[in-house]
């Protein structure tokens, strides 16, 4: 019983791990929602915060480039040995 509950609990966080990039990113790819994140962030350091028509612009457009295929090529040469989803989740969370 003991051991069932804590594997439950490990698959949960492994689950919210991925789950919760792709979620905040708004895709199924973990490397594109990397992407996403990378873009809004930047998106509000020029801006100077989250709102207004120059965040909105920049968070706009760079939205719609966001495909993910540069920050996967990134990871995968930052981290060769590492799957390229496992590594742009792990850089998603070492964003935040």
């Amino acid at each position: 019983m003991k051991t069932a509950s804590i594997g439950a609990i490990i698959i949960i966080l492994i689950a919210v791990f991925f789950i919760v990039p792709m979620a905040v990113g708004g895709s199924t790819n973990a490397c594109q929602a990397l992407a996403k994140h990378n873009v809004s962030n930047t998106a509000s350091s020029i801006a100077g915060g989250s709102s207004g028509p120059v965040y909105g612009v920049i968070n706009t457009v760079g939205q719609a480039g966001a495909t993910g295929q540069g920050t996967a090529a990134s990871e995968s040469a930052s981290h060769p040995n590492t799957p390229t989803p496992i590594s742009c989740t792990v850089s998603f969370w070492q964003s935040l």
